[in-house]
């Protein structure tokens, strides 16, 4: 389809004509992938200034909050019953004890957001030294750990609002940057430049040598198209 376009743009009227029409659209080619190559390279950078930040920083620390809360969460819904043998559940609640303790690091996150979680894994360590976990201080687990979950998307919802100026003016910063591989890519792009005005002056002069396009270029140039295509 970009062949045929600048086929259909440029009507070649012979083999010749033809070849350099090819060629044009072969370098065109080149250069939208090496505008895809610099971009990706461009966000790729602008992630790495990011990833340097404090904001970004906060960003991923309440992300991975997140995840273990809500780890909590589907535990309790995908097992709405307390395992009845304490090998079982001893596990589960040393894994709630940690996740308790990395939400007490995550910054500014309110204690009291924390403190029903950390106050119903109590009360279920305390009744599995006893003997075993209700049923419903098992739930409070999973209750407790979704409330915690809803402030944390909260959180996470303002942090990344403030992120998007961040994100704006290191973009700024970022596309002023010059490293090896932009250098490498702006000189490739040069070289294609150049390539595609030489063709471009290469077909101006072979159409000067031949008469007036005839009514049947059309045809014509739609069949040196095809005959192209056959032979690559």
């Amino acid at each position: 389809r970009h062949l045929d376009g600048y086929f259909a743009a440029l009507v070649p009227t012979s083999m010749p004509e033809a070849v350099i029409v090819a060629q044009l659209g072969d370098l065109s080619w080149k250069l939208e992938r090496l505008t895809k190559v610099e971009n990706n390279r461009l966000r790729a950078r602008l992630e790495e200034e990011l990833e340097k930040t404090d904001t970004y920083k906060m960003i991923a620390c309440t992300r991975h909050a997140l995840e273990l809360v809500d780890a909590i969460a589907l535990t309790v819904e995908a097992v709405p019953m307390p395992p009845q043998e304490a090998e079982r559940m001893g596990p589960i609640l040393a894994g709630v004890e940690r996740i308790v303790g990395f939400l007490g690091e995550v910054p500014e996150l309110p204690q009291a957001v924390v403190q029903p979680l950390s106050q119903a894994l109590d009360a279920a360590k305390e009744s599995l030294s006893k003997d075993r976990v209700k049923k419903d201080e098992y739930a409070a687990l999973g209750n407790t750990a979704k409330m915690v979950r809803g402030a944390l998307r909260e959180k996470l919802a303002r942090e990344e609002a403030a992120l998007q100026p961040l994100r704006e003016r290191l973009a700024a910063e970022v596309l002023l940057l010059e490293d090896a591989d932009l250098k490498k890519l702006e000189r490739h792009r040069r070289l294609l430049e150049n390539s595609m005005q030489r063709q471009l002056a290469l077909l101006a002069q072979v159409r000067a040598q031949v008469t007036t396009a005839r009514p049947e270029a059309q045809a014509e140039a739609k069949e040196l198209r095809v005959k192209l295509r056959l032979v690559k």
